[in-house]
């Protein structure tokens, strides 16, 4: 065996560091590839995570104007101020009763001012509210302020879970009761139960009150101080629940990827998830997806056991071939004994050359498929920025919606009181304003179609005005809600420039949104965008009036996944994609901060009139 070893000290030194090196590897590999699938899992669980809160923030805002509508109605004032008056309460319940039926919501009914139910919706049901004192509730204490409350709670009458929106009744500056809409969210966890979503939202208490699990329900994620469970018990928020204990055993915290929680619901159940959470303060709520990592395990030991295999393959193959290179070296050595100095220099210039040609082959192969997946990321960039986009609009675009649905259901109401009492102008008044709404709706699914649309590669004359009053238009409703003031200095008949109209949008939309999102905590809020004319150029610049950009960031500004937004609020993929854009379209665009503040990002495009000019010229010249 020694002897053995002493004529092979090659294979036996490859044999001895395969040993050694192996379990290092093998430990790497399982923490690699543990980490790369967390992160893939993660990546999945943030896309649901954010439509999960926007789905939930659609839902509520879809109801909360309703209450403030309903305030202004005179009858409300005029039944609080006489309760006794038996035709007007029974007016009120049918009419509460109508409008519940319409929204859709579980309960609507009107408090007085020391909380008594005087109308409801339910009036006619076995358990009406009528007769029933709330004033304990939070959402009519918040109501009786002045403000618009709102509430998560079980219901004390009805048994049944729902969040309320609760609105003051005035008259002359005065409080006289409130109007409470009490809808439900049972439907979306029905959806995060069929598609499988494991997710739970938990009050500022850490109790869970929606959950796609029934289980999991009326738990709490931590214990619970006794003042805490005083004021639950006070409000009757979740009535006689016991709030048990929903524990988390262990918690390891991810870069970026949330935490890795290890539950245990039950005294026989434990499982570990990857878990993602976002806050809604406006409701002062957590929501979290909980994503069961058991498929993790399984993937992570076929990882182990391919890269074990591939190294036994590998080391079977470097003892194979290193016993050969012995063999020829053996072999060589009696050959160049009967070999001339010349024929040793001819054979070594030889070999020098077949590498040297063979690493050549190998830098070209490499850098033809480096060409190749640099091409095949750009494209992706492109396509991933654009739903990111689209994903950001489509909170404002619900918003801006759901207010003219809002309008027109309620101007329909109206019209029908109106024409049940026969007053037809104003039925007529009710009609045109519906229409105009309607119109508006209408313009807005007309510039969304407009960015959606499958972009061209081909590169053909566009109008930069036209894309820039289109683009313009889809940021109509947060222009209007942040008091941002738009200072346009373009030409009549804006010039023509060398590019795709959808591509050329999708640039405009992400520095046009870059600069609103800049000016979020500015007094001064005002977007100018100029477009100008040089020689075969058009120069368009868009200046905010935000903080402008630190001079450390500027050279990264265009880098894919750079950002100095803070986390949630995007990818670091918009200038990058646009960057990519402009350079498509034979272009250019920089960065750079005004001498008055705030930052400017100049694009120069080519001009079309100047290609058809050229081609005159060639054409002449020919």
């Amino acid at each position: 065996m020694l002897s053995f070893i002493k004529a092979n000290r090659p294979l036996a030194a490859l044999v001895l560091l395969g040993a050694v090196l192996l379990p290092v590897l093998l430990w790497q590999t399982w923490i690699w590839s543990q980490r790369t699938l967390l992160d893939r899992l993660g990546e999945g669980a943030r896309s649901t995570l954010e439509l999960t809160v926007a789905n939930l923030r659609g839902e509520l805002r879809k109801h909360e104007i309703l209450p403030q509508i309903l305030a202004t109605n005179e009858d409300f004032a005029r039944l609080l101020t006489d309760p006794s008056n038996p035709p007007l309460l029974n007016s009120m319940n049918r009419y509460l009763e109508f409008i519940n039926g319409i929204a859709g919501t579980l309960d609507t009914y009107i408090m007085d001012a020391s909380g008594l139910t005087l109308a409801a919706s339910n009036w006619n049901a076995e358990k009406p509210f009528v007769g029933e004192n709330f004033s304990y509730r939070p959402y009519f204490q918040q109501a009786m302020r002045g403000g618009l409350g709102r509430y998560f709670a079980l219901g004390t009458t009805s048994n049944k879970r729902g969040y309320y929106f609760a609105y003051p009744v005035r008259r002359d500056q005065e409080i006289l009761g409130a109007v409470v809409v009490k809808m439900s969210l049972a439907s979306l966890e029905g959806t995060w139960a069929r598609h499988g979503t494991a997710v739970i939202v938990t009050d500022p208490s850490g109790v869970i009150f929606l959950s796609s699990n029934p289980d999991w329900r009326f738990k709490a994620l931590q214990p619970l101080a006794p003042e805490e469970l005083e004021r639950i018990a006070a409000s009757r928020q979740y009535g006689d629940a016991k709030l048990a204990p929903f524990p988390a055993i262990s918690r390891q915290p991810l870069d970026g990827s949330g935490e890795l929680v290890r539950y245990q619901p039950t005294a026989s159940a434990e499982a570990e998830y990857l878990v993602q959470s976002a806050d809604m303060p406006e409701a002062g709520w957590r929501v979290q997806i909980l994503t069961d990592t058991a498929a993790i395990g399984s993937q992570v030991t076929s990882a182990v056991i391919l890269v074990a295999f591939a190294c036994l393959v590998v080391v079977l193959s470097a003892a194979y071939l290193m016993q050969r290179r012995i063999n020829l070296r053996e072999r060589m050595a009696l050959q160049r004994q009967a070999q001339d100095v010349l024929e040793t220099t001819v054979r070594e210039r030889t070999a020098d050359l077949l590498q040297s040609n063979q690493r050549l082959q190998r830098e070209i192969g490499d850098r033809r498929a480096a060409e190749a997946e640099l091409r095949q990321t750009q494209a992706e960039l492109i396509q991933a920025g654009k739903l990111a986009a689209l994903g950001q609009m489509s909170v404002g675009i619900s918003h801006e919606l759901n207010q003219p649905l809002a309008a027109i259901r309620s101007y329909a109401d109206n019209a029908q009181i109106l024409l049940a009492r026969e007053r037809g102008e104003e039925v007529k008044s009710n009609l045109q304003r519906i229409t105009e709404v309607t119109g508006r709706m209408a313009e807005i699914a007309k510039h969304l179609n407009t960015f959606a649309r499958k972009p061209q590669q081909r590169i053909v004359p566009v109008s930069l005005s036209a894309a820039l009053d289109e683009t313009l238009a889809l940021f109509n409703a947060r222009l209007a809600a942040d008091g941002v003031e738009v200072v346009k200095t373009v030409p009549d008949r804006g010039p023509e420039v060398l590019g795709g109209p959808v591509r050329l949008q999708q640039v405009l939309l992400n520095l046009i949104k870059n600069a609103l999102d800049a000016m979020d905590g500015s007094a001064d809020r005002r977007l100018r965008i100029a477009v100008e004319t040089a020689g075969d150029k058009a120069i368009l610049s868009v200046h905010d009036s935000g903080p402008g950009i630190d001079t450390a960031a500027l050279p990264q500004i265009f880098d894919p996944f750079f950002t100095t937004k803070q986390v949630g609020r995007g990818l670091g993929l918009g200038l990058s994609i646009s960057y990519n854009i402009v350079k498509d379209f034979g272009g250019s665009i920089r960065a750079e901060n005004h001498p008055d503040g705030g930052a400017v990002f100049t694009v120069e495009l080519r001009r079309a009139a100047a290609l058809e000019t050229t081609g005159a010229r060639s054409a002449q010249a020919g």
